[in-house]
């Protein structure tokens, strides 16, 4: 967030300065005098069109403003407590105990069955409860 920030920050200094170089010249072309032929007359036409569209161009670069909302929220204000952190763990571990049980079942039904080993379990634990693992990684359910 720190880039953007700096970024926004730059762009608003350059179009400060565009912005001064902008009516400096435009200044300039308002104080000359009066074309007197037509050569004149295009040169200057060509020179109020360049500085239409230059001016255009730096007010597209005009950075947007904070509104009051976004300066309210920061980073900071997305930070959880322990509490909700051990929440959104548990409810984590049982949505992954869930699907892994399911593709379980589903690799049983199909005659996939996968070693112990394979799963990253004791061989002598092929007969356990498959709810061990959710009790073991859960908090709330720890005893």
């Amino acid at each position: 967030m720190a880039g953007k920030a700096d970024e926004t920050e730059w762009l608003a200094a350059v179009f400060d300065r565009l912005k001064v170089l902008t009516d400096q010249a435009i200044a300039v072309v308002a104080a000359a005098a009066p074309p007197t032929d037509v050569a004149e007359a295009e040169k200057r036409a060509r020179a109020v069109g360049v500085l239409a569209r230059t001016a255009k161009a730096v007010a597209a670069l005009k950075p947007a403003r904070k509104t009051p909302d976004e300066d309210e929220m920061s980073e900071d204000d997305r930070d959880v407590s322990d509490a909700e952190l051990a929440g959104l763990q548990a409810e984590f571990f049982a949505r992954v105990d869930h699907l892994v049980a399911a593709f379980e079942r589903k690799s049983l039904a199909a005659g996939l069955d996968r070693e112990p080993a394979a799963r990253g379990e004791d061989p002598g634990a092929a007969g356990g409860d498959p709810g061990d693992a959710e009790v073991e990684r859960r908090t709330d359910l720890a005893a």
